[in-house]
């Protein structure tokens, strides 16, 4: 029998298993008893409405986010692909919600690409703008630091420890939460829906999560 006549068979058999085996490579790496990379796009999905428009920054978080993030409509993921500059995420968002302020918008954004723009949070608390920014926290240029890795370097300019960004979001008139646990980032991303389709009294917030970049390691 002809390659062409069993394909259709074949790729429909294959497919749960070929999820299957996607979904075990996307998890590899993953650290018990830790915030991984992997927690923060999960607990994010879910908490997101079907109608949610999410933007992202550049650096490992994007190529996780952009794995498994399911879009349930076009134009609800945006992302810089081609030149792939940092900074993106942030004001993608603001620009999304003056866009479309009936939508709720989220942001993943990694603690470097969000100390490039971190200052234009000023504008979304000044605009009441409702949007949610997840920050990456692992006080590194973690992309940069890899590929530093990969061609025997030792990490070089890539450390930034040191921010306390929840306290930086209070300080702009947005609020802050900082977590290093799934439970607690749940907790803090349970009324994302409803908070991000009010139109006043509700400001911008950030979430500083804490992760452990054990699970970038692994897989890239």
């Amino acid at each position: 029998m002809s390659l062409s006549a069993t394909s259709g068979r074949s790729c429909a058999g294959s497919r749960p298993s070929g999820r299957s085996r996607l979904r075990a490579a996307w998890l590899a790496g993953r650290t018990e008893g830790k915030l991984n990379p992997s927690d923060v796009v999960l607990a994010a999905r879910l908490a997101a409405p079907p109608d949610t428009i999410v933007t992202t920054d550049v650096g490992s978080h994007k190529i996780m986010a952009g794995q498994v993030w399911q879009a349930r409509e076009p134009r609800s993921v945006l992302m810089t692909n081609g030149l792939s500059a940092m900074g993106f995420g942030v004001p993608a968002a603001i620009a999304a919600k003056l866009t479309r302020p009936d939508r709720p918008v989220m942001a993943l954004v990694g603690d470097g690409g969000f100390a490039m723009t971190a200052t234009e949070m000023r504008i979304a608390a000044a605009l009441d703008l409702p949007i949610t920014v997840v920050v990456f926290t692992d006080n590194s240029l973690n992309r940069i630091e890899l590929r530093q890795q990969l061609m025997g370097y030792p990490p070089t300019a890539t450390r930034m420890g040191g921010s306390d960004l929840a306290d930086l979001a209070e300080a702009m008139g947005c609020d802050g939460v900082r977590v290093d646990a799934a439970p607690a980032l749940e907790r803090a991303l349970a009324d994302f829906g409803p908070r991000s389709r009010a139109s006043s009294g509700s400001r911008p917030l950030v979430i500083e999560a804490r992760i452990d970049p054990a699970q970038y390691e692994a897989q890239f």
